[in-house]
């Protein structure tokens, strides 16, 4: 297992964590830690910053000390997991995106030592005093020189385009730690044996010198390979000295052209889809997107904000870019990608490659120039290929690409950063799903609080003590209140590191009906149609039928249970007797579900003309009866008439007929009594009468439900 990570760690808001080796006899500064009231410590806070006391640097070490802190090692190590820094540490932690640290329990009185340490980069410092039961404020730099504490050793080949020793000089390092080879100083330079760059003097050695012999180059902590302006093939052997100093413990950087020691360069080669040379993009400056989604890319986001490099998170210019391979293979890291494009421009990852622990180098390699010089740095003297200007966006962003490359361990992390829980029935628990916490650094760390927000519940957790570089779990399940998307954070402190992941779901009815709408057709006024639906029970429980509603001219009959068994359905009988003609609306509605209704209520009309008159006897009259049908009515009609007046008949041409447009019949009325004058008048229903006799008409209308006698 990695002590670091393919990416940076986490951002914090306040950091503080306490040693897991608090001596079995308390001895030295554990003495003068000091029992405060509940709710209350004795803390240190502060702020760390790179060398020039600019720039807050995330993800540092901070630690108190309870013994002697040893020299760091020379050259390439591989650490062991879980291991401890020097000096015995009495309480530690960590900074967060914006540098800052809080240190709980710390020893009172004077003269306090204090480390930071970010990988090889190392200051030991002293708290002038602590009082108890109340905060220090200690702010502290990395150093700029040896005297001032340790510098990660850079071996720097510097080619003729992208001079980024000048970055180390603006990180704060004084110009005296620039140094050849032969010399002391903890940047030395070397000129790259395709096109030249800088260099100390006449004397300053090639590349070739470094890479050449493994022993050498392993004496470096960090090399640079900077691009060289051009596509230079490397010489044999040393692309594979290159991946033996990686594996070994090595960070490795390079930029632009130095692809040429990755794309053939087995097993490096491997980490992208390489296809060298397929895009330049010139001096054009260009936007560019650092990847949120894992914590390093998240912190970085933040960082640059913080730093001035961008005003938009996560959002940074970049120029002289290249695209040099078409995808990134897993578990290579993605961090920077251009908005032109979507392509990855800037990538780490882990070495040896292939391994899922014990992996100790780490491989940083970005697509553009970080320096973009007017003139060649080429054979100039180091420092004058450097402007002294204020510090571009790019260059921070190697200046923070290079403490993330030289660290070791850090804050936990949480993964997945996400869980989406899908579809659930409302009021029902989903089976809980797990969130791995990763302890990363040197400590024992703990679960010191834990809170979740949202219609999601902590079932459980595995957090209460982890060893350094173990892992635990956090159980969540999801319990929707509502329907529709359903969101929530997972929270937690960890070791003193706050952890959040994001969480949501679907809360769906835990009712189903078959059918979302539900059409009835034309049905004739006042006659009833029928029809079937089923409501199921999609939870994983029992649920209560109750709470069935419907409107319009609508009725329904439920064949349920008071309660649905999960899986269980039941039939419910839906009714349209429509009230009056044309479109008929409503809707059947339980807990979580709705169906819409409709149906078209017909009819027919009758008029007779003329629309009254009298019949002499032995004079027979016929009259037209125009049918016409009423929103869409076109079922099978069938007219008669008949009277009780003695002598008098009636009589109808067409009697049986389908309306779907009016439809004239006639209609033919006779008297043979000599004394009676028979009178008829047409109202809303049909009515023939006489001084004492009448005649009636009547009409029965066929329908696919049935019959029905109307007058």
């Amino acid at each position: 297992m990695p002590l670091f990570r393919s990416a940076a760690f986490l951002s914090l808001i306040g950091i503080a964590l306490h040693a897991q080796t608090t001596p079995t006899t308390c001895t030295g500064l554990c003495l003068q830690q000091v029992q405060c009231p509940a709710g209350s410590s004795t803390t240190v806070t502060g702020t760390v910053y790179a060398p020039n006391g600019t720039d807050p640097i995330p993800n540092v070490t901070v630690y108190i000390p309870n013994a002697p802190v040893n020299a760091l090692p020379a050259g390439i190590t591989c650490p062991v997991p879980g291991e401890l820094p020097s000096g015995s540490p009495l309480v530690g932690g960590f900074t967060a995106a914006d540098g800052t640290f809080t240190l709980g329990n710390v020893p009172v009185g004077t003269d306090i030592p204090i480390v930071i340490l970010a990988g090889k980069w190392r200051r030991q410092l002293t708290i002038p005093g602590t009082a108890a039961c109340t905060n220090t404020v200690f702010n502290a730099r990395f150093p700029k020189n040896q005297s001032e504490g340790d510098i990660p050793k850079f071996a720097v080949s510097t080619g003729s385009a992208d001079a980024v020793e000048c970055v180390l000089r603006k990180v704060g390092i004084e110009d005296t730690e620039f140094t050849n080879p032969s010399g002391t100083g903890r940047i030395q330079l070397f000129q790259a044996s395709g096109s030249a760059g800088a260099r100390i003097d006449t004397n300053t050695p090639s590349a070739t010198t470094l890479i050449a012999n493994q022993t050498t180059l392993n004496n470096y902590d960090i090399l640079m390979l900077p691009c060289e302006g051009a596509s230079y093939t490397e010489p044999a052997a040393q692309p594979a000295n290159l991946v033996t100093y990686a594996n070994g413990g090595g960070r490795v950087y390079g930029s632009h052209f130095a692809y040429e020691w990755l794309y053939q360069n087995p097993p490096f080669n491997s980490v992208v889809n390489w296809a060298g040379n397929l895009v330049t993009y010139g001096n054009t400056s260009l936007g560019a997107t650092v990847d949120p989604s894992f914590p390093g890319g998240a912190t970085l986001s933040k960082w640059l904000q913080l730093v001035g490099a961008s005003t938009t998170p996560g959002k940074i210019d970049v120029s002289v870019v290249r695209k040099d391979f078409t995808a990134v293979n897993a578990p290579t890291q993605s961090w920077l990608t251009l908005d032109q494009t979507g392509g990855t421009i800037q990538l780490t990852f882990a070495t040896p490659v292939g391994q899922t622990s014990g992996q100790c180098g780490r491989v940083l390699f970005n697509e553009y120039h970080v320096e973009n010089p007017a003139t060649t740095p080429r054979d100039k003297s180091f420092p004058s290929e450097c402007s002294n200007s204020t510090m571009t966006p790019q260059e921070k962003l190697l200046e923070y690409s290079l403490f993330d490359l030289a660290n070791n361990g850090g804050p936990a992390t949480i993964s997945p950063a996400s869980i989406d829980f899908g579809s659930q029935a409302v009021g029902f628990t989903t089976a809980p799903q797990a969130f791995t916490i990763k302890n990363n650094s040197v400590f024992t760390a703990t679960l010191a609080s834990s809170g979740i927000s949202g219609d999601f519940l902590i079932t459980g957790n595995t957090c209460s003590s982890v060893i350094a570089g173990g892992t635990c779990s956090i159980q969540v399940a999801f319990r929707p209140t509502d329907l529709g998307r359903r969101t929530g954070a997972l929270s937690i402190n960890f070791g003193g590191t706050d952890l959040t992941a994001a969480l949501s779901g679907t809360g769906v009815a835990p009712l189903s009906v078959s059918t979302n709408s539900l059409d009835f057709g034309n049905v004739d006024l006042g006659s009833p149609s029928s029809k079937i639906v089923t409501i199921t029970n999609i939870a994983p429980g029992p649920v209560s039928v109750s709470s069935l509603s419907i409107t319009g001219d609508f009725r329904f009959s439920p064949s349920c249970p008071a309660t649905l068994t999960a899986g269980a359905s039941c039939p419910v009988t839906i009714t349209f007797t429509p009230s009056a003609t044309g479109s008929r609306t409503g809707a059947f509605t339980g807990i979580g579900f709705a169906t819409a209704l409709t149906g078209n209520g017909v009819d027919f009309a009758l008029t007779m003309s003329p629309g009254s008159g009298t019949v002499i006897a032995g004079l027979p009259k016929t009259y037209s009866l125009t049918t016409s049908p009423i929103a869409g009515f076109a079922s099978p009609v069938t007219l008669k008439c008949s009277t009780d007046a003695p002598g008098t008949t009636c009589s109808i041409g067409n009697s049986s007929f389908t309306p779907s447009s009016p439809v004239t019949t006639t209609i033919s009325l006779t008297t043979k009594s000599q004394y009676t004058v028979v009178g008829y008048g047409v109202a809303n229903s049909f009515w023939l009468a006489g001084v004492s006799l009448g005649v009636t008409l009547l009409f029965l209308r066929r329908r696919i439900t049935g019959s029905r006698l109307l007058s």
